[in-house]
């Protein structure tokens, strides 16, 4: 009886295995998302890089609290105003020009 139950529970993880893999358990959206794209350059403010400074870090102090936008979009606005540069490797003692949002 054991290993009837045994066999039982191996197909049954099996099934369910399969079924994950070939047909997914999550619903799946008939619509598209929409993906709002800013196509304008926002506002900035140069600002001097110091020892410890991050993108978010600069970007915080400068709109004095928390950004109203998501990182990525932080990320994607310097490397447009900063086309040199990439947000993750910014240089100590250089400028650069840091987005500054409305809230």
């Amino acid at each position: 009886m054991k290993k009837w139950f045994l066999l039982l529970i191996v197909f049954l993880v099996g099934y369910i295995a399969y079924k994950d893999l070939t047909v997914g358990t999550l619903p799946v959206s008939s619509k598209p998302l929409a993906v709002q794209e800013r196509t304008s350059i926002p506002a900035y403010k140069m600002v001097k890089i110091k020892a410890g400074d991050t993108l978010l870090s600069i970007a915080e102090r400068e709109q004095q609290g928390p950004i109203p936008v998501s990182i990525e979009t932080l990320i994607r606005d310097f490397e447009r105003l900063n086309p040199e540069a990439k947000a993750n490797a910014l240089q100590i003692g250089k400028t650069y020009k840091i987005p500054i949002y409305e809230k």
